[in-house]
């Protein structure tokens, strides 16, 4: 019996020895070393942002979506530390930043611009929730998907179906003899088809009013469509105005057996103006361009694209064709100082109406000038439009450039 006793007082120790070491044991595992809080993968709309080169094509809607290596604490998920920019306008995005787990997610209050430049940055003051920061900062480079269109635009009609600015600020008013044909790129019913008159006042015709349509520097840009065969002489068809010469027209034709002359007019104030004369016109019709090339070999059957800037600071007027300049004009008067047009605008006389037509000089309620009266219209603008601008700058020759490239077939 002693040694039974014996046995049990050594067996007890030994239980709380191994109950110790248990315990021990468990204290070792709750202290595991503190993870790196690294990038694993950032993407945007499907496409990843983190490869060798900048990401192109992004949709202007697409959330961002960064995944970390381990949780993120939210609380370092600010805007200072996860910054969206759009380096093209140097603008810094507003974005609501949401984490969940290890993944957060950066959504941009308003669309992407167009085309336009993008960086997004994660700085290391992001940090795990155990409070490890992000072992180095990430800046990853990106474009938005489409035409990167210059700022100021004040009008832009796509016709795409249908008659309306895109911009918001003016609005189709009026329209009559429209259909819808196959655009420069081959697509149905993406552009406007004007069917031209077959009788006094019945041509196809859009009137758009609002009181974004003219400014003292502007730029107009438009893709059309014409047949030469439609403007043999007498053939000029003027494409679209408001209100004539009082406003400003394009009209193009009038050759033998081609285009051989187009007309940018542009109505404009006259400052100075020693002989108060208050407005005047610069007709701009030209059958040749600066270098000498006859308009009749540029103005072939097919899409073309036409753009007029207008820049008042300098009174110099220049107008592209198909992306290259082709003309300019200086409207100060250095040798007299009586004809120096600078602001373009609209003159006030009796009869003039400032909704701007496609299709024809002026819109029907238009009477000043009486050359220009649509009831009695046989000329109107036989052919296509498609991807009708206004801004309210005189744009760069870059800008032209680039607008162009962009939006070629």
């Amino acid at each position: 019996m002693k040694k039974m006793k014996n046995v049990r007082k050594y067996i007890l120790p030994l239980l709380v020895i191994v109950t110790g070491s248990m315990a021990f044991m468990v204290g070792c595992k709750s202290d595991e070393p503190n993870p790196d809080l690294t990038l694993v993968s950032l993407m945007a709309g499907g496409v990843d942002l983190n490869g060798a080169s900048a990401a192109t094509g992004i949709a202007t809607d697409a959330d961002i979506v960064a995944v970390f290596s381990t949780t993120v604490d939210a609380t370092t998920a600010t805007s200072a530390n996860v910054v969206l920019t759009n380096t093209t306008d140097n603008e810094v995005i507003t974005t609501t930043v949401k984490v969940s787990g290890d993944t957060v997610t950066v959504s941009h209050d308003k669309l992407l611009r167009e085309g336009a430049s993008f960086s997004i940055e994660l700085t290391a003051g992001l940090a795990s929730d155990k409070g490890k920061a992000l072992t180095a900062s990430v800046s990853r480079n990106f474009t938005a998907s489409g035409i990167l269109v210059p700022n100021g635009q004040m009008l832009y009609v796509k016709f795409d179906g249908s008659i309306m600015d895109e911009t918001g600020n003016n609005s189709k008013s009026f329209d009559q003899n429209i259909t819808f044909g196959k655009d420069r790129f081959g697509n149905d019913g993406m552009a406007a088809t004007f069917a031209g008159a077959t009788a006094a006042g019945n041509g196809s015709l859009i009137e758009i009013s609002g009181d974004k349509l003219i400014n003292s520097s502007m730029s107009l840009s438009l893709w059309f469509y014409v047949n030469t065969d439609d403007y043999v002489a007498p053939g000029n068809k003027p494409m679209f105005g408001m209100a004539a010469n009082n406003g400003y027209f394009f009209e193009v034709g009038d050759g033998d057996n081609a285009i051989n002359w187009i007309k940018p007019a542009t109505d404009h104030m006259v400052s100075p103006d020693p002989k108060g004369h208050g407005y005047a016109t610069s007709w701009g019709d030209f059958g040749t361009t600066d270098s000498d090339v006859a308009v009749s070999t540029l103005m072939t059957t097919g899409w073309h694209h036409f753009m007029m800037t207008f820049d008042a600071d300098t009174y110099t007027k220049t107008d592209y064709l198909d992306g290259q300049k082709v003309k300019t004009f200086v409207l100060l008067d250095e040798t007299n100082n009586e004809w120096n047009l600078k602001d373009m605008a609209l003159n006030p006389a009796d009869g003039v109406d400032g909704v701007l037509a496609l299709g024809y000089f002026c819109s029907r309620a238009n009477t000043n000038p009486d050359w220009a009266n649509f009831s009695a219209a046989t000329n109107t603008f036989k052919g296509m439009m498609d991807d009708f601008r206004l801004f309210d700058s005189a744009l760069s020759e870059a800008q032209v450039s680039t607008l162009y490239s962009q939006e070629k077939p």
